[in-house]
């Protein structure tokens, strides 16, 4: 058994040194003076805790520094350090230099490529980690980069809470690719192009269970497996957007208790029906816009959504249906844009008599806490349904309607929504159906003037038909009769000689001095 654990432990050393060579032939960025260099800041707070910056953006170096600076001494206890070297050429992230501060670290648009595995094994307290804008492929991110310190059985986790991976070229993720990160409560990944969540994708995002916020925006992904969720106990922020979702993912009344904030904007969703948010007891953020497909927001919708406080549903463009009375149960809502969609009236189904439209202000709103309401953009038909139901949500203190104007009917187009008041606007006579002409058409092209250019020119047609048919039964008639005059017979003078000649009449040739004979009578 000794012999066994001994071997082990050669074992594990022989790999350790093989590793620590393979770190040192590695070059690192070569800077003596790496404060003339780059940007080196040192501060404290009333508690004596050093806070360091250390700024190397955009320096065109192709390697991480070998040690941080002299400026910063030799013990990191107690010590914050940031550093970032985005917007270099470092193609390949080495090992970084051992700290025992509470690290940040940056290294944004670096073209990255690479991770040398273990990245961050020297750096045990490192908290914020930011390798978004690079070119990392999912073969690279592998669960060695992560790991900490070895100890006597086993690799130590590190000390990560938040880390951005967005904007790379993920496809996946190892399934125990967060084995070393047990802290970890926020992830980004949005921007890589998933397409679909494999089962090693889900294993590593399911064993994340410290998780509190996740980003999974822009990732081309049609559908969430249940499985992702019954282990995130804890999420309270769940990006959504610019995937490829048709419906609102039903297994999210399994994080219903702890889900604060929601974005589903961006994705193709035509219909919100009253299962679509059901679980969500907890939800206070709702962003549902810029959804190119959406048209209809039913009934019951948000009737579960007590704890709602912000709804964004604007720039919905084929949006025509939105039930307003079930956000009444919402009594918290403090925001609210329904901003440039299709929406002609929403109603709250007030119905004030026509005797008692001055109560309308003195009636209690269905949101209190409402501070800012969006609703510009929209082709507004101002009827009294309408008119009674702005009023009813509040349009005075610090609620905005944001300059929103009628459309419709022709005699209100551009008027301001908040100048009107429901007691005159009630006791207008408004069509129920009008269709607006925006211009008078040229004359033309008007009705009766067409209707006369038909007539006249069907009168001219006719005339000249019968005028033709005239003329050509009279020139036939004339033809026929020869116009009445005998035809003229001519006879040359050399036909007529010649046929006396033939006759033996020579007494009658007579032949003039010039040598031309001529026929006497």
């Amino acid at each position: 058994m000794d012999y066994k654990y001994l071997l082990l432990v050669l074992s594990l050393s022989v790999i350790l040194i093989l590793s620590t060579a393979q770190h040192e032939n590695i070059p690192y960025e070569d800077v003596p003076d790496i404060c003339a260099k780059c940007v080196c800041l040192t501060a404290h707070d009333t508690d004596k805790r050093y806070h360091h910056l250390l700024s190397c953006t955009s320096k065109k170096f192709q390697h991480i520094l070998a040690r941080w600076p002299e400026e910063f001494g030799k013990k990191h206890d107690n010590v914050d350090i940031v550093a970032t070297f985005s917007g270099n050429n470092i193609e390949l992230l080495q090992q970084l230099p051992a700290t025992n501060a509470t690290l940040t670290f940056s290294c944004r648009h670096c073209g990255i490529k690479y991770l040398q595995a273990p990245t961050f094994m020297d750096v045990p307290f490192i908290r914020r980690l930011d390798l978004s804008w690079n070119e990392i492929a999912s073969d690279e991110l592998t669960p060695d980069v992560f790991r900490g310190p070895y100890r006597v059985t086993h690799y130590e986790s590190i000390a990560l809470v938040d880390l951005d991976l967005s904007h790379n070229q993920l496809h996946a993720l190892d399934r125990k690719i967060f084995e070393h990160t047990a802290n970890l409560t926020k992830l980004n990944l949005s921007y890589n192009e998933f397409r679909v969540l494999n089962a090693p994708t889900i294993s590593a995002l399911s064993s994340a269970t410290e998780l509190q916020e996740l980003d999974l925006s822009h990732t081309a992904i049609k559908s969430l497996s249940a499985a992702i969720f019954k282990s995130l106990v804890n999420l309270r922020i769940l990006n959504l957007s610019g995937n490829d979702l048709t419906s609102v993912p039903d297994k999210l009344q399994l994080i219903g208790r702890s889900l604060v904030s929601l974005n589903l904007a961006q994705n193709p969703i035509a219909r919100f029906t009253e299962e679509s948010f059901i679980g969500l007891k907890s939800l206070q953020r709702l962003n549902i816009s810029y959804m190119p497909v959406l048209k209809t927001i039913g009934k019951s919708v948000f009737t579960r959504l007590e704890t709602l406080k912000r709804l964004d549903c604007s720039h919905n463009p084929k949006l025509v249906e939105f039930d307003l009375e079930s956000l009444t149960h919402s009594s918290n809502l403090t925001n609210f844009d329904i901003s440039y969609c299709a929406l002609t009236t929403i109603s709250l189904f007030v119905n004030v008599t026509q005797e008692s439209h001055t109560d309308i202000a003195t009636l209690a709103k269905p949101w209190p806490h409402l501070h800012t309401f969006q609703s510009i953009g929209n082709p507004w038909y101002c009827d009294c349904d309408l008119i009674q139901t702005m009023e009813y949500i509040g349009t005075e203190g610090d609620t905005k309607i944001n300059q929103a104007r009628c459309d419709t009917p022709y005699f209100l187009a551009g008027a301001l929504v908040s100048n009107l008041s429901s007691q005159y606007i009630c006791n207008l006579k408004i069509p129920k159906q009008y269709k607006a002409i925006l211009e008078e058409p040229p004359r033309f092209l008007r009705k009766r003037y067409i209707i006369l250019t038909v007539i006249v020119a069907a009168v001219v047609i006719s005339v000249g038909v019968m005028l033709g048919f005239a003329i050509a039964a009279i020139r036939r008639r004339l033809k026929r009769d020869d116009f009445g005059v005998e035809p003229i017979r001519y006879t040359s003078v050399r036909s007529s000689n010649l046929s006396a000649f033939s006759q033996g009449n020579t007494n009658s040739i007579i032949v003039n001095g010039n040598g031309v004979a001529n026929a006497s009578a």
